[in-house]
This record gives C-alpha cells, structure tokens and sequence, in this order.
C-alpha cells in the first residue's frame, strides 16, 4: 500500500479527481445548505422582532426599568460581591477586594472601579459569578479578566478581575 504513494500515476490521478470534485459538492451542497442557513437566520430574526414588539406593546415600562429601579441604598463592591460569591459557594477566604474611591465625569456621572483576586476557582463557579454579577447590577462593566492556570491541577484556575460601576 505505500508504494501507491511513490508513483506518480496516484498524483496524476488523484488531485484532478479532487479538484473536480470540489465544485460539484460546492454547487450540490454547499451553496444551498448556506442559502438555507441565511433564511432560517433572516427568519429566526424576524419572528425575534415581532417577539420583542409584542412585549413592549404588552409593557413600555420595560425600557425604563433600569433607570426607575433606583433603591435609596448606594451600590457597594462589598456587600455585591459577598452575596454574590455566597451564592456560589465561593470562600470568604479565597478571594481578596479592593476598590477604589467613587469618581465624578464631566458630565455628572459618576464611576468606582474595583479589583478582585479568586485565589483558586474553576471555570463553571467563575462563569457563573461573572453572570450573575452582570445579571443583578445592569451598570457593572467587567473592563478586564485575567487567567493562570494553578500547575498540578486540573480544572483551577487564579482569577483576576476588574470591575467598573457606573451610577
């Protein structure tokens, strides 16, 4: 079977039949199998349009829910971050804050931004602590996230993060 490679007749041969092949298969099943995953896509789009003119025609407020939502408590990294890694199963122990003073801009906003250090965590726990984090405070931006993975280990992972709240 390897002397086949060797001659020559097999290259002769073989590559034509390949490169004839190519734009048979690409007028048979590639050009409509993408055609088909355009329509279904520009479908699904639409069908999401009509979807989310439906709840606003059900409720307007929507839009305006983050803006009304203001409760009289100021946001605090501490307390965020407690109740958050509580909520899944991090050690008070395994990770370190720091945050900055609150700073105003320009144009009467104002920012915090905030450092933490997860000593040892696996992906899924960091997944679903950024999630959550983003999920329960619209106005925290995640500006950096950096990985190293622990030697020796299979799925740990040390995990810095920087944060930033805007008000």
């Amino acid at each position: 079977m390897k002397d086949i490679y060797k001659k020559p007749i097999f290259y002769y041969v073989l590559v034509p039949i390949v490169i004839g092949l190519w734009p048979v298969w690409l007028f048979v099943m590639g050009i409509p199998g993408s055609e088909k995953g355009l329509q279904k896509g520009i479908n699904d789009y639409n069908e999401a349009r009509k979807l989310i003119g439906e709840i606003l025609d059900l409720d307007p407020q929507r839009l305006d829910y983050a803006k009304t939502k203001k409760t009289g408590e100021a946001f605090d990294y501490t307390t965020a971050i407690d109740q958050v890694t509580r909520l899944c199963k991090i050690s008070p122990s395994g990770y370190r804050i720091s945050s900055s003073p609150i700073r105003k801009t320009k144009g009467g906003q104002s920012n915090q931004d905030a450092s933490m250090t997860i000593d040892k965590i696996d992906i899924e726990k960091f997944s679903k602590f950024l999630s959550v984090m983003h999920m329960r405070w619209s106005s925290l931006q995640c500006t950096n996230i950096t990985l190293a993975k622990i030697k020796g280990e299979k799925n740990a992972w040390k995990a810095d993060v920087r944060f930033i709240y805007y008000d």
